[in-house]
């Protein structure tokens, strides 16, 4: 297992492989580097694939401090930095799509080549000038309260309602095994932290600054973000596509392993022999 330590002294778990144009793949909320696994392995037979497990998460060390999505921001320039990294097609799903919004935001597109965004919104919470944040356009700044507030009592209650909105699909024991992994694998403070970072993110001035080329993708099924969602990100980035996911939810990353790599695999390949 390999470690790289941040700045400020945190542990963070990440895996390399391949070799070529480098990809670095961004888990979302409650997950790790695992969710990348399959098309991991598919990409790396072309290119050199890194993938690891944000801080709070997985087998990275889960600290009282650096909870912010600035922070996050900062361990992936650190990490790209540690692995010499440049021309990076850098990917994110839900979270990690959030993270890659802050990174932008904090230090440019100098070490990108090329971006691809998974179902995510560039604002969570919907107010009166904005209604294509989580749920379609249903979810308030006092859900978000109540949500943290929940998170913090009892992150299985939170998990429960909100898990089978994301996955209407799954139920009884198989659902059941996918609440029992995401609580009993996480650490609820740092859920809590992330869940309010991610509340209060508004990253609509972000877009126009995420020059590289940009594959904006979603699932025709999700029930967190809309197509009208990742139509306005097209709208906002300059050189931006958009890429639906047919039959898809929030998890299409796991819905679809082939499409997931196949659509990596395009853009890096691009970024190549352009």
């Amino acid at each position: 297992m390999a470690f790289f330590e941040t700045s400020d002294g945190v542990k963070l778990y990440y895996q390399q492989k391949g070799e070529g144009q480098p990809i670095v793949l961004v888990h979302g909320w409650s997950s790790d580097h695992t969710a990348f696994d399959q098309p991991f392995e598919e990409l790396s037979k072309k290119f050199n694939v890194v993938s690891f497990d944000l801080r709070g998460h997985g087998a990275s060390d889960r600290p009282e401090h650096g909870l912010t999505l600035k922070r996050f921001a900062s361990d992936l320039e650190e990490l790209m930095e540690h692995l010499n990294l440049m021309n990076v097609t850098l990917v994110g799903h839900s979270m990690g799509v959030s993270t890659t919004f802050e990174y932008v935001k904090n230090f440019g597109v100098s070490r990108l080549k090329a971006v691809s965004l998974f179902d995510m919104t560039p604002k969570l919470v919907n107010e009166e000038d904005w209604n294509l944040g989580l749920y379609h356009g249903k979810y308030t700044r006092e859900d978000s309260l109540n949500d943290l507030s929940v998170i913090n009592d009892s992150l299985m209650e939170f998990a429960k309602p909100f898990f089978k909105v994301i996955v209407p699909y799954l139920t009884g024991e198989i659902m059941e095994e996918q609440l029992n992994l995401v609580v009993n694998g996480n650490t609820p403070h740092v859920l809590a932290a992330m869940w309010h970072a991610m509340a209060v993110g508004d990253y609509r001035d972000v877009l126009p600054q995420i020059t590289v080329p940009t594959q904006i993708v979603y699932g025709e099924k999700s029930t967190l973000y809309s197509k009208e969602t990742a139509e306005y990100m097209k709208e906002q980035i300059p050189n931006s596509e958009v890429i639906p996911f047919e039959n898809c939810t929030h998890l299409l990353v796991a819905e679809d392993v082939v499409k997931t790599a196949k659509v990596i695999e395009e853009l890096a390949s691009s970024m190549v022999n352009s």
